[in-house]
């Protein structure tokens, strides 16, 4: 798959709709988490042509390169999607193929985890946001909180499937633990950004 970053989002929409396994849940998740950086972004601009606020500057400062960061992950999650079916196609029965299936898989795991922790990042930046922005833009800070949990809970619904398919027992029971992690934490974090949301419309 060609970089998102150069690309439409027409085409990029295309690509997704299209028979090829990449870029998938995945990286629409990771999507997900740029538009609401971005979001995030706006509202911090909107209170700043307001007036100088030395918080507001600061989380625009964070979520700059936090989206960034999603949109770099965009990439990753399909890249290592793609070396798991390259990874599928050795030849069967010896020791080679196995051995490189499974780390794979792990690499595949890790890109949807990679995503959940910054996801779980951003919830904490809107946080602070809610009562920061002005209140014209606190259903932009509300919107980005969903998209910020839609690209968690689809980052770990990869991870789940990756799991599913791995064979080392201790690696998948660390991996596990840190999805289950993210998602308590992000979950009452979201919940946290929503409330306050509301109680501001």
């Amino acid at each position: 798959m060609e970089s998102i970053r150069p690309r439409t989002i027409a085409a990029f929409l295309d690509d997704v709709s299209s028979g090829e396994p990449t870029p998938g849940g995945g990286s629409v998740a990771a999507l997900s988490g740029s538009l609401a950086c971005s979001l995030g972004l706006m509202v911090c601009a909107i209170g700043l042509a307001k007036g100088d606020n030395p918080v507001l500057e600061s989380l625009r400062v964070r979520l700059h390169p936090l989206r960034e960061r999603f949109i770099d992950l965009v990439d990753e999650d399909a890249a290592a999607f793609a070396a798991v079916m390259v990874a599928y196609r050795l030849p069967r029965g010896g020791p080679v193929r196995a051995a490189a299936v499974g780390a794979a898989l792990a690499g595949a795991a890790e890109a949807p985890l990679e995503t959940a922790l910054r996801s779980v990042e951003l919830l904490d930046l809107l946080l602070e946001l809610v009562p920061l922005g002005t209140r014209q833009s606190t259903s932009d800070v509300g919107v980005a909180a969903i998209l910020a949990k839609a690209s968690l809970d689809g980052a770990l619904l990869n991870v789940d499937t990756n799991l599913a398919y791995m064979k080392d027992r201790d690696l998948i029971a660390r991996l596990a633990s840190r999805r289950d992690d993210l998602r308590a934490g992000g979950a009452k974090r979201a919940e946290e950004v929503l409330a306050h949301v509301r109680e501001r419309l």
